[in-house]
């Protein structure tokens, strides 16, 4: 392959990249890939052939590093209530540095969810780890309420999620600019943090 036609591919994948994680994938067409890597559509096709393949050749390695970094966190041998509060930090770091990727992933969860787990891993290495079972330890010895890490993880996500989901919408209602929301989302974060201390662990 040529300088010229790796520069192309490049250039097509770099435009993908943003475009997805701006529009998702079914608010982004060819069309609007091309035109953001400059490049006319027939030879976006030429290169890709589909706006599927296209999407996980991007998005595939981004979405499993994503998914790795937290079944670090959940893997690691360290008492539950560290665990869950290092998980939230490390979401809301993540989330912070791009605000478009709360949504981005959960359309790419409810568009195609065997499709996610398949080429995440999501699904076997949550279930294969020891956090599951850590947490209905600590259930069983009466050191945390009497929930199932099931209903417990989503809330977890969902919190932090929500912050940035409903990120341009504060920053209207409220008439705050970038740095503004972040001072309120990282009191947000602390909230969430007390709230499910509170909840959860019997002191």
């Amino acid at each position: 392959m040529t300088t010229n036609q790796n520069d192309t591919e490049e250039k097509i994948k770099e435009a993908a990249q943003r475009i997805f994680l701006e529009k998702g994938y079914e608010g982004t067409t060819i069309r609007d890939i091309a035109e953001a890597a400059q490049i006319n559509t027939a030879l976006t096709n030429y290169y890709f052939r589909s706006k599927e393949k296209l999407f996980w050749l991007v998005y595939e390695s981004l979405l499993k590093e994503a998914i790795q970094s937290v079944q670090a966190i959940l893997d690691k041998p360290i008492p539950m209530e560290e665990k869950l509060m290092g998980l939230i930090d490390h979401m809301f770091e993540t989330q912070a540095a791009n605000p478009n990727l709360s949504m981005f992933l959960m359309n790419e969860c409810r568009r195609d969810p065997k499709s996610f787990a398949e080429k995440t891993g999501v699904g076997c290495h949550l279930l294969e780890g020891g956090f599951i079972q850590q947490f209905q330890e600590e259930v069983e010895k009466g050191t945390i309420t009497n929930v199932s890490a099931e209903h417990m993880l989503p809330l977890v996500f969902g919190l932090i999620q929500q912050i940035f989901v409903g990120r341009e919408l504060h920053m209207h209602l409220f008439q705050v600019d970038e740095s503004e929301f972040l001072t309120f989302a990282r009191e947000q974060k602390r909230i969430i943090k007390d709230m499910l201390c509170t909840y959860l662990f019997k002191k």
